[in-house]
C-alpha cells in the first residue's frame, strides 16, 4: 500500500468587484491560519494587478510569472517569506507589482496555476486572493478551490457583482455555491441583512443555497493598518475585525492532522 498526502486545502476568496477588502481579508486569514499552526501559502492570483506585497510593505512578493513559464522550476524558489513577529510566518506567491505581465492570462494559465497549487504539498493551506471581476481565469481558479468565499459589502453594487460571482460559480462547478462573507458591515444585523439579500436572490433565481460564513465589521483601524503597510493583528491586535477574522478561520476549520489516503493497494 502506498500513501499519498491529500495535499493542501485550497481556499479562494473572490468578490466580483474591487474595493471590497478582499486582499485585506485574505492576508488576515493567512496570518490567522499560520498562528493556528498551519503551513500557509498565500497566492495573489490577481494576475493583472498584484498588490499583496504592497499592502505588506515588501519590495516584492515572489515571482509567479517565472513559475508559470517554467523559468523557475520549484515553487520554493518563487515565494517570499512573510514574517510579522511575534506572529507565525507564511509564504507569499505573487507577480511583481506594477509589471502586469499576466494581465492577459487565460483559462489555460489559470488551470496551470491551480495544478501547481494543488501539488504544493509543503503547505497545509493555500489561500488564493482572486482577481477582481468574474473573468474566465478568476472563475476557473474559484472552481478548483476546496473552499470558495464570495466577499460582499452592504453596498448594492457589491451585492449585484457578488450575485454574478455566485451564478458563474454554480455554472463552473455544476451546482456548488461559494460561501458568503460580508465585509465593512456596521454590525451583525447589517451583515445578516446583506447576506440574506444575496442568499435570497440565489435561492429564487438560481435555485441555490449559499452558506453564510460570517462578517467583518467596518473598522477605521483597518484603513490605518493598510496605510501603514502593517498587518492589522500586529498594529491593533484587539481590533473587532481581528476577532471576526479569527471566527471566520474557525468556521473554515484548521486542516492540520488530516489523514492520508491510500493511493493504491498492492
Amino acid at each position: 500500500m502506498t500513501l499519498k498526502s491529500m495535499g493542501p486545502r485550497l481556499t479562494a476568496i473572490g468578490s466580483g468587484k474591487g474595493g471590497t477588502g478582499k486582499t485585506f481579508l485574505t492576508l488576515s486569514l493567512a496570518q490567522t491560519f499560520a498562528d493556528l499552526g498551519e503551513r500557509v501559502l498565500l497566492c495573489d492570483a490577481d494576475l493583472g494587478l498584484s498588490n499583496t506585497a504592497v499592502q505588506l510593505g515588501l519590495a516584492h512578493g515572489g515571482d509567479l510569472p517565472a513559475l508559470l513559464s517554467g523559468t523557475l522550476g520549484l515553487l520554493k524558489d518563487a515565494v517570499v517569506r512573510v514574517e510579522t513577529p511575534p506572529h507565525a510566518g507564511f509564504d507569499l506567491l505573487a507577480a511583481p507589482a506594477g509589471v502586469g505581465s499576466l494581465v492577459d492570462a487565460d483559462t489555460a494559465t489559470a488551470e496551470n496555476l491551480a495544478a501547481l497549487l494543488k501539488r504544493a504539498i509543503a503547505y497545509d493551506r493555500v489561500l488564493i486572493d482572486l482577481g477582481a471581476g468574474v473573468g474566465a481565469a478568476v472563475m476557473t481558479l474559484a472552481a478548483h478551490a476546496d473552499d470558495t468565499l464570495v466577499l460582499a459589502t452592504p453596498d448594492p453594487a457589491s451585492l449585484t457583482d457578488a450575485y454574478v460571482f455566485v451564478k458563474l460559480m454554480l455554472k463552473r462547478t455544476g451546482g456548488r455555491p461559494p460561501a458568503v462573507v460580508v465585509n465593512m458591515a456596521s454590525g451583525a444585523h447589517d451583515a445578516k441583512r446583506t447576506a440574506d439579500a444575496l442568499m435570497r436572490s440565489a435561492h429564487v433565481f438560481l435555485n441555490a443555497s449559499p452558506a453564510y460564513l460570517g462578517f467583518v465589521p467596518n473598522d477605521p483601524r483597518v484603513v490605518e493598518a493598510i496605510r501603514h503597510q502593517v498587518m492589522l493583528c500586529t498594529l491593533y491586535p484587539q481590533s473587532p475585525a481581528v476577532a471576526a477574522i479569527a471566527a471566520l478561520a474557525s468556521a473554515l476549520g484548521v486542516q492540520l492532522g488530516r489523514p492520508q489516503v491510500a493511493q493504491s493497494l498492492r
